[in-house]
């Protein structure tokens, strides 16, 4: 440090113009880099040819100096480069002797700095004196504020909304350029302006300005003022505006920031809107009152307490009143069918004890007789009083129940017509299987005959015994004919469904005797796969064992035209996949083409040249009444099956 200082001594006494020793011993006793060390703010010395003189210690630390910079130009060292930008005005001050300022620029750090000249007492200029104040922060403050009102100005311009800054006593100060645009004002036409001047029309509207006066004085904002206001260019608007108070810490200024929003085309489009919704509401009260025309329906509100009614037009026409006479339950009443008015009084009775729904039908009795079928529906609530009130709608349902009267009485004749038919297609299985059935009944009368003759002989014989077998013998074969006979009576006989438990095996093999003869007159092997332990099923035996006669008929008639060729009916029953029974009829006959397998069971289609058609289509409606399903397959190699399921008894065992 000795070293150090001794150089900057000699430097200092260089810039003295004295000699050495005289230097030496005068600042032996002043000292003056000392003085210089206790100065934090660097501080540089250069001589007349701008050569380093001395430094203190602030400008070693700050600028990087040493030593041996002593002596040297900015030139000379990379530390001292910075120095090289204030030659030119270091000569200017040398030359002129005045003083000047420079802004420096060491890095990220800012300096600001004051040039001096040094003279001799004879008033010589021998060098300069570098003083460097560090402006970092100040600079980072300044560029920071200008950034921020640079932020804000951009932040206010882009605001779709006008913006003004008010003096205290309502003059524009400042605005943003939407708020230019509004008004069509200039910047410089707009400053100073009075809020009242703004526009064609001023705003004179006391509540505001009364507002914006107790806002600057109690610091308290106001929101959501509409007031109209007639704006140049644009005619009149309709504008919003909210406020704030501003005030800066250390100012006594008191200032009021103000937003304006235009909602005129808002206002515009609620206007609208209310006319359309005034519109909409008058279409849809006559949407309202033609639907309830055409749907014969009337609406009321019903007050309990006040027993007020209130009805629709369409109700006045319901019940026959005059357009505009007050409704009571009383006038009601006398509207309703004299045996339906117990049902009336008990719901009245109901709907006053409690908030209950209620939901019937009764029927009118019209002043001229002619009897209404009206359906009520109507839901309980309070109103705003608390008082129980019941809203609902009436429909007259007259022609509903007398076209549903004229349904059932169609569905009726309907089954009526079904029943004849299957009647009829009974009796014609019966003709095509006279034969059969000749057979049927010749077989145990020859039997009987035969036997009755047998017991005259042995009558002859007196053995009374053999007498006593063979007749009764013949009694069985009387039974049996009768059995058979019965049987075919019950079969043809006209009489309306009845819902029997029964064993479906026994019903076919009822069938199949009756069709054994015709069997066997074609050649025809008829054969059986009964399950065994089938539940039992319910239903109309005669109609059953009608739908199994028709497909074995039908059978038997496709196998009849084949010329060569097996000449096989297999007939089977089993379960069900769906816990059912089903019966299926196969045979070897020429089969169904694929795309007539369901039209053979339409009404009328046959492919017989003597047949109506009607056969298969009164075996599947016999099926479905029965909960079931016909339907046909093809058969392999050849022929077609006819199936049909049948749900079981409900208490039969699965």
């Amino acid at each position: 440090m000795t070293t150090q200082r001794t150089v900057l001594n000699g430097g200092w006494t260089d810039l003295q113009g004295g000699d050495g020793d005289g230097a030496a011993a005068d600042t032996a006793t002043i000292d003056p880099i000392n003085i210089l060390d206790t100065v934090e703010v660097p501080i540089v010395v250069l001589r007349r040819d701008l050569m380093v003189a001395c430094f203190n210690k602030a400008a070693a630390d700050v600028l990087g100096l040493s030593p041996s910079d002593i002596g040297r130009t900015s030139c000379d060292r990379s530390a001292l480069a910075g120095l090289h930008r204030l030659e030119e005005q270091c000569r200017q001050v040398i030359a002129g002797g005045m003083e000047s300022r420079a802004d420096f620029r060491d890095g990220y750090r800012w300096f600001v700095v004051q040039i001096s000249p040094y003279a001799r007492g004879d008033g010589q200029v021998t060098g300069v004196v570098l003083t460097f104040t560090n402006v970092t922060a100040f600079r980072a403050s300044v560029d920071q504020a200008i950034y921020e009102r640079e932020f804000t100005k951009a932040i206010l311009n882009t605001a779709a909304g006008p913006l003004v800054v008010l003096s205290a006593d309502q003059r524009v100060q400042s605005a943003n350029r939407a708020f230019y645009t509004m008004f069509g004002l200039s910047r410089d036409e707009a400053q100073g302006i009075p809020l009242r001047a703004l526009g064609r029309a001023a705003f004179e509207l006391a509540q505001l300005h009364g507002q914006l006066a107790e806002m600057l004085a109690g610091s308290r904002a106001f929101h959501s003022v509409e007031v109209d206001h007639v704006v140049t260019g644009k005619g009149e608007r309709t504008l919003v505006l909210d406020a704030h108070p501003l005030f800066l810490p250390g100012h006594s200024e008191r200032r009021v920031l103000v937003t304006f929003q235009d909602i005129t085309s808002r206002k515009q489009a609620e206007a609208a809107k209310d006319l359309r919704s005034e519109e909409e509401l008058r279409r849809s009260e006559a949407f309202l009152a033609e639907a309830q025309r055409l749907s014969l329906t009337g609406s009321f509100s019903w007050r309990v307490a006040t027993d007020e009614i209130t009805g629709s037009d369409q109700l006045y026409r319901i019940f026959e009143f005059e357009q505009g006479v007050q409704v009571t339950l009383e006038l009601i009443v006398s509207r309703i069918h004299p045996e339906d008015l117990p049902l009336f009084g008990d719901m009245v009775d109901r709907a006053r004890g409690a908030r209950a729904d209620f939901d019937f039908e009764y029927r009118l009795q019209m002043p001229d007789h002619s009897v209404k079928y009206l359906h009520v529906i109507a839901h309980g609530t309070r109103d705003s009083d608390d008082c129980l009130e019941y809203i609902g709608a009436a429909q007259d349902v007259t022609q509903r129940r007398l076209s549903e009267e004229a349904l059932r009485r169609s569905e009726r004749q309907l089954q009526q017509v079904e029943m004849e038919l299957a009647h009829a297609n009974r009796v014609a299985a019966m003709g095509q299987m006279s034969t059969s059935i000749a057979h049927e009944v010749n077989q145990p009368v020859a039997a009987a005959i035969t036997n009755a003759h047998v017991a005259l002989h042995w009558l002859d014989s007196e053995q009374p015994e053999k007498v006593r077998q063979a007749l009764n013998r013949t009694i069985k074969s009387g039974n049996r004919a009768s059995e058979v006979i019965d049987r075919i009576r019950a079969f043809i006989k006209k009489t309306p469904p009845r819902m029997d438990s029964l064993e479906v095996n026994d019903a076919i093999l009822e069938v199949i005797a009756l069709t054994r003869s015709e069997a066997v007159k074609n050649g025809i092997s008829v054969q059986t796969q009964l399950a065994e332990g089938l539940p039992v099923i319910q239903g109309d035996r005669v109609q059953l064992q009608q739908v199994v006669l028709n497909l074995i008929i039908n059978a038997l008639e496709a196998i009849s035209g084949l010329g060569e060729g097996a000449r096989e009916l297999m007939i089977s029953t089993g379960k069900a996949k769906s816990d059912g029974v089903f019966v299926a009829v196969r045979d070897s006959g020429p089969g169904v083409s694929p795309t007539n397998l369901e039209r053979v069971f339409e009404a009328f289609y046959t492919t017989k040249s003597d047949g109506l058609g009607m056969g298969l289509s009164i075996c599947r409606s016999i099926i479905e009444a029965h909960g079931g399903r016909l339907w046909a397959t093809a058969s392999e190699p050849q022929g077609a099956i006819f199936e049909f399921t049948l749900p079981t008894h409900p208490d039969s065992p699965s």
